[in-house]
């Protein structure tokens, strides 16, 4: 499988790496039959948290004997130095390793949360002890909104940086991306397979939605079977300026189908750069500074389904999401409180009243 450079680590990850998290649901003979079958196909980077259950006890025993050839990344979701270093004395334990290659501040989703953990008690405090006693080699950061994550990469502070991206979540790629590239930060690219259908409450959310699915629409978007609906999610992803892509892996056949598509992507094809080529216009970028609303309206949850539908073309399955949304646009009053609040200066009632006729005439 090809690999591609992480940034200034200069470490070399294949395009297709593993993510850890849906492995805590397995037993450990199958969890740890997945990992290895990761590795022993070409996969060298695999990503795991102190929070994904016995994630990092299963990676561990897998990958044990081969620990040199990989690429170990976990996270502590504690925000102060002394926490988030329990955290990762019991993650060395778990990883039977006596290093990682990244330790990665996890789910930094607002700007207060930032400034906590970059405190002189905040847990990037333990990053940097970790860094000066060879614990750990680089330092990352995760999280899922975009703009926060990019006055992170700002402070020259992180390495890496683990963002969702996929066909339907592109906010990444505006702003996110070119500060990684201007700094030299690896990206990784999280959720390939998964879009958002609700907001984030700090680390704590709502399940995402899988883009393999029989929905008509999807299929159009990406293929007719799960595989190749896997393959068109995954070339998409890599197609952008990321390092590598770690999609949630739980079974044997799963691997096989990541990896395949991991060894044999090349650039897109014509006829894929056309299909994926969206003209978003003023969209809403997820940012979540419009909310609370007084009238408890989801507004990025709203534009989010407007967003599939108008640009997408995918009105059915809009039309689904929104269905069963609480806080939806008939209860905007037009009280002017959502827009003064938007860094991107979106006309928020004008698209709520759009939702509201698009998303509502076929969903009651």
């Amino acid at each position: 499988m090809d690999k591609r450079r992480l940034g200034r680590t200069n470490l070399m990850a294949t395009q297709v790496g593993f993510g850890g998290t849906w492995i805590a649901e397995l037993v450990t003979q199958k969890a740890t039959e997945v990992v290895r079958h990761a590795f022993d196909l070409g996969i060298n980077y695999f990503d795991t948290a102190r929070w994904d259950g016995d994630s990092e006890e299963k990676i561990g025993e897998a990958l044990q004997d081969v620990r040199n050839q990989c690429i170990i990344a976990t996270k502590t979701g504690n925000r102060t130095k002394r926490e988030s270093l329990k955290d990762f004395t019991v993650s060395l334990n778990k990883l039977r390793t006596d290093n990682v290659d990244i330790l990665q501040l996890h789910g930094i989703d607002d700007e207060k949360t930032l400034n906590k953990t970059m405190s002189e008690d905040g847990a990037l405090q333990t990053c940097k002890h970790a860094q000066r006693e060879g614990l750990a080699n680089f330092i990352g950061i995760t999280g899922h909104k975009p703009r926060v994550l990019a006055k992170a990469v700002a402070t020259g502070e992180f390495d890496t940086v683990l963002i969702p991206l996929n066909v339907v979540t592109p906010q990444a790629l505006e702003e996110l991306l070119p500060a990684t590239k201007a700094h030299d930060v690896g990206v990784v690219a999280m959720k390939p397979l998964s879009a958002k259908i609700a907001n984030l409450i700090t680390c704590l959310y709502q399940p995402s939605l899988s883009l393999i699915s029989q929905e008509t629409e999807l299929k159009t978007l990406l293929g007719e079977t799960a595989e190749e609906q896997v393959n068109s999610a995954l070339r998409f992803v890599l197609s952008q300026d990321v390092s590598t892509v770690i999609p949630g892996l739980r079974s044997l056949g799963e691997v096989e189908i990541a990896t395949k598509t991991g060894t044999t992507y090349k650039g897109l094809t014509a006829e894929e750069q056309k299909r994926f080529s969206f003209a978003l216009g003023n969209y809403c970028r997820d940012c979540g500074l419009c909310i609370p609303c007084p009238e408890g309206i989801n507004i990025p949850a709203v534009l989010r389904f407007q967003m599939l539908h108008d640009n997408y073309g995918l009105k059915n399955w809009s039309r689904k999401l929104y269905s069963g949304l609480e806080g939806k646009a008939d209860k905007c009053n037009r009280c002017g409180q959502c827009e003064p609040r938007c860094p991107y200066n979106l006309r928020i009632e004008a698209k709520l009243w759009k939702a509201k006729q698009d998303l509502v005439r076929e969903s009651q």
